[in-house]
């Protein structure tokens, strides 16, 4: 799973994610003609196995576990390793198809709908004889892509929060389970269901600290949209004073930082939330893209606020543009504002040029739908 599991939803548009995301990069093998053929079979050897990928490098063998917790993987010495679920990037499976493996990968990238795409390539003769957590984890991807691309567009959740719901119910030991309780959350809230949401964010709190973190953003994400904006400050607080500080934890709370610093921005607090986004650029790793992404949009908005910061504003979402524009969410997000930044700055061709590459770019995107006019940070 690239980045880990908390990316697979994002907080404060897709609940800090899901975090923070880093993403695949593409890793091209050049071989010499002379050994062409050694590296073929070795590749075909790789396909055979199951592969657990986390922070710590990556696991080969079979997958004899999965809980919410971790993932039990058997390697190739007959070892049976726990991969903390905090930890992994992803899980891929023996002879997935290859449609599974893109599908999964435009998920985690935050392309939800292109992931469903994607999805409906496999050929029920790809599945024939699959292990049952293969074909688990198909299952997984379209209720993940689905709850997904449902809140990204607008579109009524009710459909996608029922796959969500029915493969959570199917599949408790999932080690997916903190993910799509997320995402679930996220998808209730939409449906204007705060209890429930609650209470699928709750589940979080049952796993690792940084799920704990995970947890109080979640919440506090659903009041900024309420626009209860002073109890979505004290979630960020509770978030970010949380005991822990292993990595995974330490990524969670700067994406509540971002969250708190939004939150200071609707409070009048302006000055205050472009202190807060400067010190957690800052301490971000730069391998962080989604994080940081989401820390210039955050600052562009304060500046936006603030007013008589149109300059600062723009360079802020312009760095989005430019450099950290991998998340979909977050560079829609900068386009919808360079859009209008650059129109009131009188400079007409480059506001159309923005807004054209945001329709084209992302055109099932709520930033996309609204009025150029009505357009905010």
């Amino acid at each position: 799973m690239p980045a880990n599991p908390l990316q697979i939803a994002q907080p404060f548009g897709d609940s800090v994610a899901r975090i923070t995301g880093a993403l695949f990069s593409t890793t091209v093998f050049v071989c010499a003609i002379v050994a062409s053929s050694f590296m073929c079979a070795s590749a075909s050897v790789a396909q055979s196995v199951d592969r657990v990928i986390s922070t710590d490098g990556s696991i080969q063998g079979k997958i004899v576990a999965t809980s919410a917790n971790a993932v039990d993987i058997e390697d190739r010495n007959g070892e049976v390793k726990k991969v903390p679920i905090e930890k992994i990037r992803e899980v891929q499976f023996a002879d997935e198809p290859q449609s599974l493996k893109s599908a999964r990968g435009m998920l985690f990238r935050g392309r939800a709908a292109e992931a469903l795409e994607e999805l409906a390539k496999i050929e029920p003769t790809e599945l024939e004889g699959a292990e049952p957590t293969l074909i688990d984890d198909v299952a997984f991807v379209k209720a993940a892509a689905a709850g997904r691309a449902s809140l990204r567009s607008g579109d009524d959740p009710k459909e996608a929060g029922k796959l969500v719901n029915d493969f959570l119910a199917k599949h408790p030991q999932t080690h997916h389970f903190y993910a799509l309780q997320e995402l679930l959350g996220d998808l209730l809230a939409r449906l204007g269901k705060p209890e429930p949401a609650l209470a699928a964010y709750s589940q979080l709190d049952k796993g690792p600290p940084a799920f704990k973190v995970r947890a109080a953003s979640a919440k506090a994400a659903m009041f900024f949209d309420q626009k209860k904006y002073q109890e979505a400050l004290n979630e960020f607080d509770t978030a970010i004073q949380i005991d822990a500080t292993d990595d995974a934890s330490l990524a969670q709370k700067r994406g509540a930082g971002l969250g708190k610093a939004k939150c200071f921005s609707q409070l009048g607090k302006n000055d205050e939330a472009i202190a807060l986004v400067h010190s957690i650029i800052k301490q971000a790793d730069p391998e962080e893209k989604e994080l940081l992404a989401r820390a210039y949009n955050v600052l562009g908005g304060a500046y936006r606020t603030l007013g008589g910061k149109d300059q600062d504003a723009l360079i802020s979402f312009l760095t989005v543009d430019l450099v950290y524009n991998s998340n979909p969410d977050s560079h829609a997000e900068a386009l919808a504002n360079l859009s209008e930044l650059w129109e009131s700055g009188k400079n007409p061709e480059r506001a159309r040029e923005a807004r054209q590459n945001l329709e084209a770019s992302y055109p099932g995107s709520q930033w996309a739908k609204k009025p150029a006019s009505t357009e905010k940070s």
